[in-house]
């Protein structure tokens, strides 16, 4: 009977080693399967949490972060611009500059025939007349010559005729790199824009227009003309430094020179000297000559505003735009400049000249 009992024991006690063993074979076969599993998928979730579009995403926020930059970059600069009264001053180490502020419309758009005032033609320009033209005529150039255009606004363009015995002209804005219109066409085209700026900054601009005496392969000559200029803007005129329009107090010489504006300019190293300028219109800029012994000046706009302007460079500089009044209310205005004998600690003398002024409206 104990024998019995003995092997019964035994017996369980091997089933239940062996129920054991399976159970837990079992378990470890199940979950290391699912661990497994499990690891390359949280394996492949972790290459995804460093995946490079991540990294390029935090690029993307840097590149926001720079273009904020910029723009503070922007306002920056414009601290170094002052508004003074109507007329919006930047000041550029010793030079003083100017651009319109507030003042008359200038974002009306009109035609000027090739007559108009404000037009400046120099060397050989004929007069020849059409039905065809704008205005019943056009300028005509085949030998040196140009048209300066000035004018306060924000785009220009050349109406011209095209012709096959027409050629090329070359075009600058403020003095930047030429541009080459050719007006060759195999058939006559009459009041076509030849060139046009595209949009400018609102301000003060100069356009020259130039005959170049070249000519495409085939145009049998090298003319241009001018039939018209659109604007979209006021339109400036120059008045040369002997203009009798303009008042002269004290002791100014007369100097003869080619780079100055109209051959010839005036200026003035004593106390006493000052010029008064009556105009009706809305802006008046002062051109003149700069140098290494010019000094300053005083200048008064209607007898109330009051600006220093500096005339002194390292380098002499020719028919420069100096200073204006910036956009004026449309009407009668006076502005005096005068010889200050104050100068900056670079320059070595205090002359102030009179080259030219730039005058939308007319003086007075």
């Amino acid at each position: 009977m104990k024998k019995c009992l003995f092997a019964l024991m035994v017996l369980g006690v091997v089933v239940l080693l062996a129920g054991c063993s399976s159970g837990a074979k079992g378990s470890t076969t199940t979950s290391a399967s699912g661990d497994t599993t499990t690891v390359t998928s949280q394996t492949s979730d972790t290459s995804g949490t460093s995946d490079t579009s991540d990294t390029s995403d935090t690029s993307g926020t840097d590149q926001g972060t720079t273009a904020s930059s910029d723009t503070t970059g922007s306002t920056d600069q414009s601290t170094d611009t002052t508004t003074q009264g109507d007329t919006t001053t930047t000041l550029s180490g010793d030079t003083t500059t100017t651009t319109p502020a507030s003042g008359a419309d200038t974002s009306q758009t009109a035609t000027h025939e090739q007559t108009g005032t404000g037009l400046s033609y120099s060397g050989s320009w004929k007069t020849s007349s059409s039905s065809s033209a704008s205005g019943g005529s056009f300028a005509l150039a085949d030998s040196t010559a140009s048209l300066t255009i000035r004018f306060i606004g924000t785009a220009v363009s050349w109406i011209a005729k095209e012709s096959p015995a027409y050629g090329e002209a070359k075009v600058t804005v403020d003095g930047g790199t030429a541009k080459t219109v050719d007006l060759y066409s195999s058939t006559t085209v009459w009041k076509h824009v030849v060139w046009s700026s595209g949009s400018l900054k609102k301000a003060a601009h100069t356009v020259v227009i130039s005959w170049t005496g070249k000519k495409s392969a085939a145009a049998t000559g090298t003319n241009i003309d001018v039939d018209g200029i659109k604007i979209t803007g006021v339109v400036t005129g120059r008045a040369q430094q002997g203009n009798s329009k303009l008042s002269y107090s004290g002791t100014w010489k007369t100097v003869s020179d080619t780079s100055a504006s109209g051959g010839a300019f005036k200026y003035a190293n004593a106390s006493g000297a000052s010029v008064t300028i009556k105009f009706s219109g809305i802006d008046l800029a002062w051109i003149a000559k700069t140098g290494p012994d010019y000094g300053k000046a005083k200048i008064t706009v209607d007898g109330t505003k009051t600006y220093t302007v500096n005339l002194y460079s390292k380098t002499a500089t020719w028919q420069k735009r100096i200073w204006s009044t910036g956009l004026l209310t449309d009407g009668a205005h006076t502005v005096k400049i005068e010889y200050l004998g104050t100068k900056s600690s670079s320059s070595t003398g205090t002359y102030i000249d009179i080259d030219a002024f730039d005058v939308a409206g007319s003086l007075g």
